[in-house]
């Protein structure tokens, strides 16, 4: 409760609760027909000074108690925003971390891809193993360059590299357009397969195909290295093709190699090294097979290093009404079409 002196010899008392104001006005008097209106109105006036202060006491309490409230919770949303922040970081670093291995497992695939072939490379990644699959039949080409001996006693190891990799560079994506598996290099042999490691009915024709190119692109493109003794070293190829069954795949548990082996293989080898600079060698069972495409020389039995007397054949060119104006060099459409009709009846 509240008093309040109006006058020296009146008294008032008034209540107040809470958000409530005063609830009520007693002026002890004895007289209510003395009381005057000024007297009323003065002590309204001071009952409702001390509502206010009242009021404004208990909105100051509240205020304090509001902006506590707020204090918390912007405290709260400040260590929220902290934590929120730090999530997003480690987000962006799993983010990072995943793109990071991400192009690590495509160089590593790229890589793998270079080694293997795709479907080996699969196998392997599957299983952990390759299987080693035989093939009723395939193709296999060795070239080897002529005067690579020569250049190399007189240019320096770079140069040579140098040389190498500009032709090799050529032959792998001839082989590529003809679908032809590049198994690998030994010094200056390049050695290739076709029809394998998926088998196909074309692999003798493309094979021959891609050594036409291989041959053509030595003529046009011929490196010439300036040596000591004022001479042009002038590299030329020699090509032997042979068609048969092998076996292929990928042995051992370190450094995978896709390879090829069997005595398919070696003919193909010993036609090489039999062959002529400039020109293509192949077998007999090569040449029973492209012979209706290809323009073919017969060169009789000729003896093979540990094979004895084999049967040869050059091939000179694609037959004159199957090529690009009668060239020989690039197939036509009527190429295409007859071999399609060849696998149609085969």
């Amino acid at each position: 409760e509240g008093r309040v002196r109006v006058h020296e010899w009146q008294l008032c008392f008034c209540g107040f609760a809470p958000g409530a104001g005063f609830w009520g006005i007693f002026l002890l008097e004895s007289d209510a027909k003395s009381r005057s209106a000024s007297v009323t109105a003065v002590v309204s006036t001071r009952l409702l000074r001390l509502s206010q202060d009242a009021f404004y006491e208990l909105m100051a309490n509240r205020i304090e108690i509001v902006k506590g409230i707020l204090a918390v919770l912007i405290k709260r949303s400040r260590r929220q925003n902290y934590y929120e922040e730090k999530m997003n970081e480690q987000s962006r670093e799993l983010e990072r971390q995943r793109d990071l291995i991400e192009k690590e497992k495509e160089k590593s695939e790229k890589l793998l891809l270079n080694i293997l072939p795709v479907e080996v490379a699969d196998e392997l990644k599957a299983k952990g193993r390759a299987e080693v699959h035989q093939y009723e039949q395939a193709s296999v080409l060795f070239a080897d360059i002529k005067g690579f001996t020569e250049s190399a006693a007189v240019m320096s190891p770079a140069e040579v590299l140098r040389a190498l990799e500009f032709y090799f560079n050529a032959f792998d994506e001839i082989m590529d357009h003809h679908d032809i598996e590049k198994i690998k290099t030994i010094g200056d042999a390049y050695m290739c397969a076709g029809g394998i490691p998926v088998a196909n009915h074309r692999h003798p024709i493309d094979i021959v195909l891609a050594a036409l190119e291989m041959q053509q692109f030595m003529k046009d493109n011929f490196l010439q290295h300036p040596i000591a003794n004022g001479q042009i070293p002038h590299w030329e190829v020699r090509i032997g093709i042979n068609t048969g069954p092998l076996i292929a795949g990928v042995i051992g548990k370190k450094k995978f190699v896709y390879d090829i082996w069997g005595d398919t293989v070696n003919i193909a080898s010993r036609l090489e090294s039999s062959g002529v600079v400039n020109r293509i060698n192949i077998s007999a069972s090569t040449y029973e097979l492209v012979k209706d495409f290809f323009v073919c020389q017969s060169r009789g039995l000729v003896n093979a290093k540990g094979k004895g007397e084999i049967p040869m054949y050059f091939v000179d060119a694609i037959q004159g009404e199957l090529s690009e104006e009668g060239q020989g060099i690039r197939p036509n459409p009527r190429f295409y079409e007859k071999l399609a009709q060849k696998a149609n009846i085969g």
